[in-house]
């Protein structure tokens, strides 16, 4: 496998503390050479690869695509760099007792990973992809900014989790309080992916193209549907795809397979 891996330990202005990311990046390797390609030539300034922004769910950590999934292979076949950050259990938001995780990825590591590496500027060229809660925070990436990433995909994604926390209804702790503040507020504001979409879609601004994959023996997919005929009756360019399965890295794994497939690469 022609692949570089990364752990970098950066010290965040954001977080205000040191974190983990997690990078692989496709090497100079035997299909470039039957293509007749040369080191110089791939290792051009020029030749900016597409980036996936790869998010763990709940409890994960930022090695578990790495260590459950084939997105080794994937980034290898398709050339494309996959960053996988840390959020511990943030929903992937700016806390309302805690780090600001949205901002550290969506502004800090964006800039970080566009400056160290051959990756792509263009919103075309720049995915964020997750799973649970990663989803959820894909989903929120691509909706916040969608002039950086053109693309976003989720697989079993908490896409209702405010809606829950707002309902009293939530699986999280302390009922998503932490992460989310107040429940009286949550409906409504930048974390609820409802609401975001609405907002975007009037604003005139460019739409992201979106996908989203359940299982319908998934805990999420009731919510899962429901986000779906919203962005549906919004007019979004929404892929959605619901097949048997649940909560597993056997789902997740099969489907980055048909993310990967459905992205531009």
């Amino acid at each position: 496998m022609n692949m570089a891996r990364l752990q970098i330990h950066m010290e965040s202005e954001i977080l205000r503390f040191t974190t983990q990311v997690d990078i692989a990046i496709p090497e100079y390797g035997f299909a470039e050479r039957r293509a007749g390609v040369s080191p110089e030539e791939y290792y051009s300034e020029k030749n900016k690869l597409p980036v996936m922004f790869l998010y763990h769910g709940g409890t994960g950590t930022c090695s578990d695509w790495f260590r459950f999934s084939r997105i080794e292979d994937l980034s290898e076949e398709k050339k494309f760099i996959v960053v996988c950050p840390t959020a511990q259990n943030s929903c992937y938001t700016n806390m309302a007792y805690g780090p600001r995780w949205f901002d550290f990825i969506n502004i800090e590591l964006y800039d970080m990973v566009h400056s160290m590496f051959p990756a792509s500027t263009d919103p075309a060229g720049n995915f964020a992809v997750g799973l649970s809660m990663g989803g959820y925070g894909a989903l929120k990436s691509a909706l916040t900014y969608p002039e950086k990433y053109g693309y976003g995909a989720a697989m079993s994604s908490a896409a209702y989790i405010p809606q829950e926390v707002a309902l009293g209804i939530c699986p999280l702790p302390d009922g998503g309080k932490s992460i989310f503040g107040d429940p009286d507020k949550v409906l409504g504001s930048d974390n609820d992916l409802f609401a975001l979409a609405e907002r975007l879609k009037a604003s005139g601004r460019v739409l992201p193209k979106l996908y989203s994959a359940c299982g319908t023996e998934d805990f999420t997919f009731e919510g899962n549907v429901k986000f779906k005929n919203h962005m549906l009756d919004l007019g979004y360019d929404f892929t959605w795809v619901q097949d048997p399965g649940s909560h597993t890295w056997d789902y997740w794994n099969d489907h980055i397979k048909m993310v990967c497939d459905w992205l531009p690469l």
